[in-house]
């Protein structure tokens, strides 16, 4: 802060500076003259009443823990992120404090003044909403990975190779679903809730295949090829691997 920051003229006032006033955000001495000058306009008014009620429906929420599937994702890339040459990480116990802090209640202001200015713009923009109804098309669906690429070639020894590779892929292959997965791994005998860490297809000793990564405690993978041909619910041959091991 330079202590000669100017103050922005108005009115009208942008819907991103008057919720920059309300988090808090603003330097003191520009949020001490413009927060009388918006609250004097009817329409900066009503935008910081919103927010307001924003706000208060936001804290009555009950807390909401995090699903464990995306908290072990989110292990698994803080782990791959402390890896040596990776990031500057210091150690996984940082990595996961820093991300606590970040999902914490520290951002709420910024999350409510986005949430309100966002529903504030579409009932001051006639047709806004219609337009969005008309514009707005699902994202098609897509497989992580390329296509093209021939998929890792493995042996059922060195599965733990892999790990790197197919935590950054959600390409389920020739299982083409997470029902069909779900119901490969019962099959098996292996139980597992939510999503995969990673799924990928592989080659393991010649021989086609899918590789997921599964949650297994804290700072453990659970490896599992599954041959996409024979696996089932009632088909416990098409598990051709299933190991544990320890997250780097």
């Amino acid at each position: 802060m330079t202590g000669m920051e100017r103050v922005p003229m108005g009115p009208p006032w942008s819907v991103d500076l008057i919720a920059d006033l309300h988090a808090g955000v603003l330097p003191p001495e520009v949020a001490a003259q413009l927060r009388p000058r918006v609250e004097a306009d009817a329409e900066a008014r009503e935008i910081l009443q919103a927010l307001d009620a924003t706000l208060a429906d936001l804290e009555a929420l009950p807390p909401i823990p995090m699903p464990d599937h995306v908290a072990a994702r989110i292990d698994a890339a803080l782990a791959a992120e402390a890896r040596p040459g990776i990031a500057p990480v210091v150690s996984l116990n940082d990595a996961r404090k820093r991300r606590n802090r970040r999902l914490g209640m520290g951002g709420a202001g910024v999350l409510v003044a986005a949430a309100a200015a966002f529903g504030i713009v579409l009932a001051m923009s006639p047709g806004a909403q219609q337009k969005s109804n008309d514009t707005a098309q699902p994202p098609a669906a897509t497989s992580s990975g390329s296509a093209q690429a021939p998929p890792l070639a493995l042996k059922r020894d060195e599965l733990g190779s892999a790990v790197g590779e197919v935590l950054k892929a959600q390409n389920y292959g020739p299982l083409e679903t997470s029902d069909r997965l779900a119901g490969c791994l019962k099959g098996g005998g292996i139980t597992s809730s939510g999503n995969p860490l990673g799924i990928s297809p592989v080659n393991l000793e010649g021989r086609d295949a899918v590789m997921a990564i599964l949650p297994a405690g804290l700072g453990q993978y659970r490896l599992v090829v599954l041959d996409p041909d024979t696996c089932g619910p009632d088909k416990p041959q098409g598990v051709l691997a299933d190991t544990t091991i320890k997250a780097r």
